[in-house]
C-alpha cells in the first residue's frame, strides 16, 4: 500500500516541475508576436491546457517494487520476504576415520619340501572397521581413498601374498590383489602396495558386535637354495586413508549440524517517518528440506524480529523450540523429504511481531541426528543437506493504516525559463480511485543547508479520496470514488520553488474512515487520473 503512494508522490513532483517548465516556455509568445515593440502598459493573459492522463494500478506497483509479491486466487495481494539457510553437506558432517590394522602370521615350511617346489599357507583375517563410539557401519560406496599394504617378512625365499576381500567389490568384481615378495638377501624384506578405492562398495559384517571385514590371505612360498629357517612370520599392515564416500549406510548416532544465523530484511516499514498500522493476518512458513536418511530434530536458538533501533521481539509458539523433520526412506536415496511448519495468528504471535514494525527477521538453530537415540537404519550421501527456507507473508489486509512519508529531493531548475512572467498556476487533478485509502501532501522548500524557507502550498494538499470497502470477509471495493482538487500556486510560491535547493515531500495518508475500518488491497485496484493546468502571465508593453 505504501509503495503505491510513494509512486504518487514522485509522480506529483515530476508533474509539478513539468507543468511550470512547460507553461514558462509559453511566455515566448512575446517574442513570436514582437510585443516588445509595444510599450506603455501590461498584459495579463491566461493559458489553460490539459496536460496528460493515465492509470496507476497494482501491476504498476508490483512491477516497480523491489519486494516479492504474491496473489491469492481471489486477487488479494501479499508482500513476501524470503530467506534460506543450507547446512554443510553430508560428507563434511559425518566422516569416516582412517583405518589401521596389523596382523602377524607364522608358519613352518614342510621339512621334506624340495628345492624348486612351492607351498601355500592360508589365513582368514577379520579386521575391525573402526567407527566413532555407538556407531555402526553397514556398507559404503567409496568415492575416494587409498588402501595401502605393507608386508614385512623374514622369509629367505621368494614368495607372494594374495589378498581376497569378498566384502570389497567394484562393478561386481571381488577385490583381489597379488603382491610379490622377492628375496634379495638380508634378515627381512619389506614391500608396499597401494590400491585406489574409487567406486568400490564395502559391505561390513555386523554379525558380531564389531564392524568386521573378512579377508582371505594366501601366502605362497617358492623353495629356493637357501636353508629352511622355519618358523617364519609375515606381518601385514593395512591402512585406509582419506576416505570419501558417495553413500554410507548404518547407524550414525547423534551429530549436531548448525543452522547459522540468518537475516531476512523486511522493507515494509523502511523510510517511514510515521506509520501506524494494524495488520490482521501474517504467516511465517518454515520449509525444511532434508536429504539425510535419518530422524532429525531442529531446535531454534534464536527466532525474533528486530526494529531499526535494535529492540527485539521473540516469535513465540506452541510449535517451538524443537521441530522434528521428515527424512527420505531407503526407497528414495538421493531424494529429499520436506516438512512445512506454518506459524499463524492461531498458533503464534506472528501478527504481533509484524505489528511491532520490524526491519528484519533473524533465526538460528541446531539440528540433531537420531535425537531419541533409538537405533534405526540411517543413510547419508555426500551431498546430504538440510535446507531451511523461511517465507514471511504479509497480506495487504488490516486497519488503522495511517502514515506520514517523508523524502528529500535535490532541485535543479534551469534558468532558461521565464519564471518571472508567471503570476500564478492552477494545477487541476481529477481522480477516480478504487483504492480504499486517501492521500495528501505538502512540499517544503529549503536552502542549501536544508533549512525550510517556504512551503509550496498554504495547507496540506489532498490528492485522492478513499473508496468505500465492501462487507467482510472480502472487504472489496466495488464502486470507485471520483475526486477533484485544484492546487493554486502564487507567484511568490513559484519564485520560492525556483530559488530552492531542495524540496522535502511530506505525504500523509490513511485507509478508509481514517483507518478505523478493515481493508484489503486486491490486484485489480486502480487509480485513474487527469491533470490539467491554467497559468496567468503578466508582462509589460
Amino acid at each position: 500500500m505504501t509503495k503505491q503512494y510513494l509512486q504518487h508522490k514522485h509522480l506529483f513532483y515530476i508533474v509539478l516541475i513539468g507543468v511550470i517548465s512547460t507553461l514558462s516556455l509559453n511566455s515566448c509568445y512575446k517574442e513570436r508576436l514582437k510585443l516588445d515593440r509595444l510599450t506603455g502598459g501590461n498584459w495579463n493573459p491566461e493559458v489553460a491546457a490539459p496536460l496528460f492522463y493515465g492509470v496507476l494500478d497494482m501491476s504498476f506497483v508490483v512491477e516497480k517494487s523491489e519486494d516479492l509479491w504474491k496473489e491469492d486466487p481471489d486477487g488479494l495481494l501479499s508482500l513476501v520476504y524470503f530467506g534460506e539457510q543450507i547446512t554443510q553437506v553430508g560428507d563434511k558432517i559425518i566422516s569416516i576415520p582412517n583405518q589401521l590394522h596389523d596382523t602377524t602370521m607364522a608358519f613352518i615350511l614342510p621339512p621334506t619340501l624340495p628345492v624348486g617346489d612351492s607351498v601355500e599357507e592360508n589365513f582368514t583375517l577379520a579386521p575391525e572397521f573402526t567407527t566413532p563410539i555407538n556407531q555402526r557401519l553397514d556398507s559404503m560406496l567409496i568415492k575416494g581413498g587409498k588402501l595401502k599394504f605393507e608386508i614385512t617378512t623374514d622369509l629367505n625365499h621368494n614368495s607372494y601374498v594374495e589378498i581376497v576381500i569378498p566384502q570389497f567389490t567394484k562393478y561386481g568384481a571381488t577385490f583381489k590383489e597379488k603382491i610379490e615378495i622377492p628375496y634379495s638377501g638380508g634378515s627381512s624384506t619389506t614391500v608396499t602396495h597401494e590400491v585406489l578405492l574409487d567406486d568400490y562398495w564395502l559391505r561390513i559384517n555386523n554379525s558380531s558386535s564389531n564392524n568386521e571385514v573378512t579377508e582371505f590371505v594366501k601366502v605362497l612360498i617358492n623353495k629356493g637354495n637357501n636353508p629352511d629357517n622355519s618358523p617364519y612370520s609375515i606381518t601385514l599392515s593395512q591402512s585406509i586413508k582419506d576416505i570419501e564416500y558417495y553413500q554410507i549406510f548404518g547407524y550414525f548416532d547423534q551429530y549436531s549440524v548448525d543452522v547459522d544465523l540468518t537475516k531476512i530484511d523486511i522493507s515494509l516499514f523502511d523510510n517511514r517517518a510515521d506509520f501506524d498500522v494494524t495488520i490482521e493476518e501474517a504467516y511465517l512458513d518454515l520449509k525444511f528440506t532434508n536429504s539425510y536418511g535419518m530422524p532429525i530434530d531442529i531446535t531454534f536458538n534464536e527466532l525474533y524480529v528486530e526494529k531499526k533501533d535494535g529492540t527485539k521481539m521473540n516469535i513465540t509458539s506452541s510449535l517451538l523450540p524443537t521441530i522434528s523433520i521428515n527424512y527420505p526412506d531407503f526407497n528414495n536415496i538421493g531424494s529429499s523429504d520436506t516438512t512445512n511448519v506454518l506459524f499463524t495468528k492461531d498458533n503464534s504471535n506472528v501478527v504481533d511481531v509484524i505489528n511491532f514494525k520490524p526491519k528484519k527477521l533473524m533465526y538460528s538453530g541446531v539440528s540433531i541426528t537420531n535425537p531419541t537415540g533409538n537405533i534405526v537404519p540411517n543413510f547419508v550421501i555426500d551431498t546430504s543437506k538440510i535446507s531451511l527456507q523461511a517465507n514471511l507473508e504479509i497480506p495487504l489486509y488490516g486497519r488503522g493504516i495511517v502514515y506520514t512519508l517523508q523524502d528529500t529531493m535535490k532541485l535543479s531548475i534551469e534558468d532558461k525559463y521565464n519564471w518571472e512572467e508567471l503570476s500564478s498556476i492552477d494545477i487541476n487533478l481529477n481522480t477516480v480511485n478504487q483504492f480504499p485509502q486517501m492521500a495528501a501532501l505538502q512540499i517544503y522548500l529549503t536552502d542549501t543547508n536544508k533549512v525550510i524557507i517556504d512551503s509550496l502550498f498554504d495547507m496540506i494538499q489532498p490528492l485522492v479520496e478513499a473508496a468505500v470497502p465492501g462487507p467482510p470477509p472480502e472487504y472489496r471495493v466495488t464502486t470507485p470514488v471520483f475526486y477533484s482538487v485544484t492546487a493554486h500556486l502564487t507567484n511568490s510560491k513559484i519564485k520560492s520553488l525556483h530559488d530552492a535547493a531542495y524540496m522535502i515531500v511530506s505525504a500523509t495518508g490513511s485507509t478508509f474512515d481514517n483507518g478505523n475500518k478493515i481493508i484489503k488491497i486486491y490486484s485489480d485496484y486502480s487509480l485513474n487520473f487527469q491533470i490539467s493546468a491554467k497559468a496567468e502571465y503578466k508582462t509589460d508593453y
